[in-house]
């Protein structure tokens, strides 16, 4: 029977930890205790460690053998690939790892810089940016407007390939028609097979013989297309707006990309925004101050709106017209008008310094 071991522990994980919090523990120690980059002096000790590492994680990892370790505390002999920790050992951590760019990045922590691929992907198109401009009353109900612009579309004439009828290709030189060219990589792992896109052919494995005269071997064309979009209630300057797939067209089957309208709201020179509440100032005398008034304020409709001023108005004072505003995105509620008060006092005339006088007198003041 073998020796029971603790295997949580010795990945240095709680009993309830998860199948990516033992992946990463894993990680962590693989590139702490491999033989091959193991810094101290005690290869030995690195490699019966690791041994140890690989079977508590090869247990920990397969969730039967887990629930029968968790129920009796063994699972039998181990069947990881023991002793072999050095040369050639691509084939393990291949299972853990997934391909050599993970074991790249955990003992190296960069990347390298050919794309490993063993199919020709699909490529999104393209996203679109625009701009629309709307008035401050459409943000008040909401406004449905249609954006026309250029994008491009799949060639119809060869059905997106780029060739003439789409049928005029012959099978890429380089890669003989499999899309990838398969290099070795030589490290102190041993040899690892790189796999990468064919330059020549972009990973099709076809060459073009004769280009589709209609796009001219690109597999696009430029459209007009127009799109309807919805302004809500509420919509702030400079906010942006996705419509999904009105982008350009993607490539190989790939999907659309995505077009994306930034709205610019066209504010009146006399108001002011401050979230969903509009900033209004109005100019009224120093006798309508005094005496009380009536003024007309614009709302964002374009309609107006009476307000009263009451006598003895100091310079300042913030009156609100409630729910006048602008709505909110989220709960509709409008906000409010908040219209501050200046007094214009001018220089007097020869009437006006003489009747002021008067009140002066009348009231005590002296000059």
């Amino acid at each position: 029977m073998t020796t029971r071991k603790d295997y949580y522990e010795i990945l240095g994980v709680p009993r309830d930890a998860t199948k990516e919090d033992i992946k990463k523990a894993y990680r962590k120690l693989v590139k702490q205790w491999h033989p091959d980059a193991y810094k101290g002096s005690d290869k030995k000790n690195a490699e019966e460690k690791f041994k140890e590492i690989q079977e508590a994680y090869e247990v920990l990892s397969d969730p039967q053998k887990r629930s029968m370790y968790d129920r009796f505390g063994y699972v039998g002999e181990p069947s990881y690939s023991g002793g072999k920790t050095s040369g050639n050992s691509g084939g393990f951590f291949e299972d853990i790892f997934g391909d050599f760019q993970d074991i790249f990045d955990v003992f190296f922590g960069g990347s390298r810089t050919a794309h490993s691929t063993r199919t020709h992907r699909s490529v999104k198109g393209e996203d679109i940016h625009a701009t629309i401009t709307v008035e401050l009353k459409d943000t008040i109900n909401g406004k449905i407007t249609f954006l026309e612009y250029n994008r491009k579309a799949t060639c119809n004439a060869c059905n997106g390939t780029g060739a003439e009828n789409g049928t005029s290709f012959s099978t890429c030189p380089r890669c003989n028609g499999t899309g990838t060219v398969t290099e070795e990589h030589r490290s102190f792992f041993g040899v690892f097979t790189n796999t990468h896109v064919c330059e020549a052919c972009g990973g099709t494995g076809k060459i073009i013989n004769k280009r589709c005269p209609a796009c001219h071997g690109t597999g696009t064309v430029q459209e007009r297309h127009r799109v309807r979009i919805n302004i809500p209630p509420g919509v702030e300057d400079g906010a942006t707006i996705r419509l999904a797939g009105q982008g350009n067209s993607g490539r190989y089957g790939g999907p659309n990309g995505d077009l994306y309208v930034r709205v610019r709201v066209s504010m009146p020179p006399y108001y002011r925004r401050s979230g969903n509440d509009i900033l209004y100032t109005v100019e009224i005398d120093y006798t309508q101050a005094a005496l009380g008034t009536v003024v007309k304020i614009p709302l964002p409709e374009g309609s107006y709106e009476n307000l009263k001023i009451p006598a003895g108005t100091d310079p300042g004072t913030v009156f609100k017209l409630k729910g006048y505003g602008i709505p909110s995105m989220s709960s509709g509620r409008r906000g409010d008008i908040l219209v501050t008060v200046k007094v214009k006092i001018p220089k007097p005339s020869l009437k006006e310094k003489k009747l002021l006088e008067e009140l002066a007198r009348t009231k005590g003041i002296s000059r």
